[in-house]
């Protein structure tokens, strides 16, 4: 599974930045190569039912709002 392709959605607070730092690090233990797109715009947030933030979107589904996951979730997420 490599150019697996993720969404963050987030303000650039901390809490987005700490997934994004726990994502990289998932994708670098299992050898993937991941895109992160970092996506602010609300009104999208709005339109995929993102009520928290921060989010994740892999392969087109939310898998997680308003939490910022560790590396072990991640990496069992990437897996699927």
């Amino acid at each position: 599974m490599t150019n697996t392709e993720v969404r963050l959605f987030g303000l650039g607070c901390n809490l987005s930045r700490n997934l994004h730092a726990n994502m990289q690090r998932a994708a670098k233990e299992l050898g993937l190569e991941v895109r992160i797109e970092e996506v602010s715009d609300i009104q999208e947030m709005m339109d995929l039912g993102i009520t928290a933030i921060p989010a994740l979107q892999i392969g087109g589904q939310v898998v997680a709002s308003g939490q910022v996951l560790e590396v072990e979730e991640l990496k069992s997420l990437l897996k699927i």
